[in-house]
Order: structure tokens, then sequence, then C-alpha cells
């Protein structure tokens, strides 16, 4: 829903945006162009677009014939600065998503956070300059320019029926998706060619390839104690939306959802809060479930005895793309051509 009281700051914000757009498209504000290969997978709203499980997906769609290396700003980290993420880190020196890009790919693919950019790349090349980067959230990050650039929007949230922050949730005119060369419409639903042949139209003008990405999830892996018979989830979650997923639970559970912020850093005082939820409950036919991004940040808070005494499990994610073998051939034609 629109705010009519914050236009006059949308208007601002706006203004902001597009003068700095501006800057860039005239060369006034320079982009550097990033050597070699590199595809930035980004967003014109704020929250959940999808990106860490985009950047799952060509990670595994390209690392076994290709050098990788991921680059992520590292959001709700303590540290500051380049670093190149190794098995002592954790949540709070790298971040979330670095961690469990290092914990799924290591280490056939390198991981490195900064807030710079430009400094960042400088040092990746230096350590692999054969190596294709994945730029985690950089499409409005204009001082460097990638060599393809994806451009997430959520099915349910499109960025042509948005507005601008704080009004709405764009960063940026949608004008700015003028700068991708593929759109990528994520967390759809099952679509027949004649739904997707619909929102193509709508997205027309823009001149540009429109693909379509579903989210499929796995079994339930196990932290904690099993649960013999499963019938109810308290779901813990610390993403910006967990609509989808709780979704997808409440078709064969009940789901009771303990939520926190965005990107939060889980403390001891979390996981009591957690347990002495579940243990109102007092079912032995209920489970504890969190995603992969979260439990980078809560596995190394469970003591033995947690994990003896409380049914944790993690739900895994992946990318299902609509469109597969066509997306795959643009993605694999431009790595292999440059």
């Amino acid at each position: 829903m629109r705010k009519i009281g914050l236009l006059p700051f949308t208007i601002l914000y706006w203004l902001i945006t597009y003068t700095r757009n501006i800057l860039f498209d005239v060369g006034i504000l320079n982009s550097t162009i990033i050597p070699g290969k590199s595809i930035s997978v980004g967003n014109l709203s704020v929250g959940g677009s999808g990106k860490t499980p985009m950047v799952n997906y060509l990670t595994s769609l390209l690392q076994n014939e290709h050098s990788i290396q991921i680059l992520s700003r590292g959001y709700g980290r303590k540290t500051t600065g380049y670093r190149h993420v190794n098995s002592t880190d954790d949540a709070s020196t790298v971040g979330d998503e670095p961690l469990s890009y290092f914990q799924k790919f290591a280490p056939k693919t390198d991981v490195f956070v900064c807030e710079k950019r430009q400094e960042a790349l400088v040092k990746m090349n230096e350590l692999n300059p054969s190596a294709t980067i994945i730029l985690d959230d950089a499409f409005q990050h204009r001082y460097v320019k990638p060599g393809l650039q994806l451009l997430l929007s959520p099915f349910y949230e499109q960025f042509l029926d948005d507005w601008h922050l704080p009004s709405g949730n764009l960063r940026e005119s949608k004008q700015g998706a003028h700068r991708a060369d593929a759109i990528i419409l994520t967390k759809c639903p099952n679509l027949t060619e004649e739904q997707m042949m619909v929102h193509r139209k709508r997205y027309e003008s823009y001149e540009l390839p429109i693909f379509f990405s579903r989210i499929e999830y796995a079994d339930f892996q196990l932290v904690g104690i099993a649960v013999k018979q499963l019938k109810s989830i308290l779901l813990v979650t610390g993403i910006s939306s967990s609509t989808s997923l709780k979704s997808h639970l409440l078709e064969n559970y009940e789901v009771e959802e303990l939520k926190f912020g965005d990107h939060h850093s889980f403390t001891q005082g979390d996981i009591q809060e957690i347990h002495r939820k579940f243990d109102t409950f007092a079912s032995k036919e209920m489970a504890i479930i969190t995603t992969e991004k979260d439990l980078v940040k809560i596995q190394g808070l469970l003591s033995e005895h947690d994990r003896q005494t409380y049914p944790w499990y993690v739900l895994p994610i992946t990318v299902k793309m609509e469109n597969e073998e066509a997306f795959n051939s643009m993605i694999k034609d431009y790595v292999t051509s440059n």
C-alpha cells in the first residue's frame, strides 16, 4: 500500500537515485569494466528476490568446468574490508550468505567479501585472472561493470508494479532494468506457456530475454534428534520473506513461526527462546525447522545436549528454471566466449 505521507521523501529519493544514474550514464562517475568474465546477480527492490539461490544455481552450473569466485558485500558481519573466506570464519566475520556459499562450494569455488567491490576485484584477479566472478547483489554498485547482468524480480512482487522507497520497495527507477542482460521472475508458481507469454509481454519495452524460476524444496535434513511421525513445525527464520516457505510447509503440516529480522545474528539467548517456545507445545510430533541461510548462524550455538534433546532440521532449497536449456545456454555461452 502506498503511503501518501511519504510521497515527498519518495520524490526526493527518486531524484537522488535518478541523478546518480545519470552521472554514471554520461561518464561523470566512472564504471570500471571488470576484466575477464563476470556475472552480476541483483534486483531493483529491497527484500528477498532469490539472489542467494540463484548464486547457488550458477555456481553449481559452472564450477565443474570453470574456476569460480563469488564476491559478496558480507552483509551483517562484524568485520570490515576485504576478506577471503576460509574454514576459520563464521557468520560474524563474513556474513551468513558468504559462509553458506563457502560451506556448499569450497574448495572448488573461492568466496570473498568486501564493501568496496573495486578493491576486492583487483585482489581477486591477482589470485586467479582466469576465474569467472559471480557478484552477489551488485546491480546498484555501478562503480564496477560486470560482463553479464541478471536482474531478479519476485513473481508476486514484480518491480513493474512497485514504487520507489520509502513508499514502495524500489531502490532505483524501473528504467534501471535496461542495464540488465536478462530479467528473471523468481519464486514463480507452476506456469503454463500461455501464462509465461502474458508476463513476457509486460516486459516487451525492455527488449530483454525473460526467464522464470521457481523454488524447489528438498527433504528435511536432520540436525538434532529425529521425529518419528512429524505433524507440526516450529519454523525459525531470519530472512526477509518467509511467505513462500511457510505456504509450502502448510500444505502438509501445522506451522507456528518464530520470525527474526533479515540477516539476524542469532545469540545463545535466541536459542534458549526457541527451545522455550518449542517446550510449550510438549509434542513428540513437532520439529524445529530452519533455513540453510539461518543454520550457518545457528549450528555453532547448538550444544551437543541441544542436538540430543531437540528435533532440529534444515530445509534445503534449489532453483528450478522453467526454460532451463535456454537459460543455461545463455550463461555457458557467455562464459566460454569471453
